[in-house]
């Protein structure tokens, strides 16, 4: 509306003006880009083809409780004693099983140091004899001795407790009778014995263990002429 003295034709152009700047705005407002609302994207797992996919949570889980299951399972294989089939008692009897098993390695552990010390006493006590021997026998006694070494040849091999022994001689007077009677009243235990016979010859071997006396390679080959090469 106009109001007051107007000039004539004025009304009529501001209400043009007020036309134009009205369809001004209607324009603007539809040349506007109305762009979509952006929403957070969800993290999860990058497959081959480089799209993101969200992580299944509920399958991951799955998965996780399967391969916890198959390790109780495998527990369970190697415990020998489970009370219950649940997992804190399966748990508790491992830990039960694994504190026995160390209480044993412990326990053997400590025999093996008292054997070895048991052996080496026994070594010290050998040496002591050895340095405390008899005097040398009479010449007559020890040249017969040396004619039965002459006439044998004993090889003896001593590994631990276990000996390995090998004796040529003369076949005559029953030689391996000998041998078997001498290793009975040395105290060794035969595990093995062999013999054969080369012309005069007779060759034998015998693979003994040490019982209550313990014997050097050369305190066993003299202990073994005697016996062997006396033919009594």
């Amino acid at each position: 509306p106009c109001s007051g003295v107007a000039k004539p034709g004025g009304c009529a152009r501001d209400s043009d003006n007020s036309d134009i700047e009205a369809s001004v705005v209607k324009e603007a407002d539809s040349s506007r880009v109305v762009e979509p609302e952006k929403r957070p994207r969800k993290r999860g797992r990058k497959p081959a083809n480089g799209r993101e996919e969200p992580l299944n949570h509920v399958e991951a889980e799955r998965q996780r409780r399967e391969k916890l299951n198959q390790k109780f399972y495998a527990l369970r294989a190697v415990v020998p004693n489970v009370s219950k089939m649940d997992k804190a008692s399966l748990l508790g009897d491992a830990i039960s099983y694994i504190n026995e098993l160390r209480t044993k390695v412990q326990d053997a552990d400590s025999e093996k140091e008292e054997l070895q010390k048991q052996l080496d006493e026994m070594k010290k006590q050998l040496a002591s004899k050895e340095s405390c021997s008899t005097a040398p026998p009479p010449p007559d006694e020890d040249r017969n001795m040396s004619n039965k070494l002459i006439e044998l040849d004993i090889d003896v091999k001593i590994i631990g407790l276990d000996a390995m022994i090998r004796i040529q001689c003369s076949k005559k007077n029953h030689p391996a009778a000998r041998l078997m009677t001498a290793l009975k009243e040395l105290d060794l235990d035969v595990h093995h014995a062999s013999v054969s016979v080369v012309n005069d010859l007779m060759i034998q071997q015998a693979s003994v263990k040490m019982g209550s006396r313990f014997y050097t390679q050369e305190q066993l080959r003299i202990a073994l002429a005697s016996k062997v090469g006396d033919a009594r």
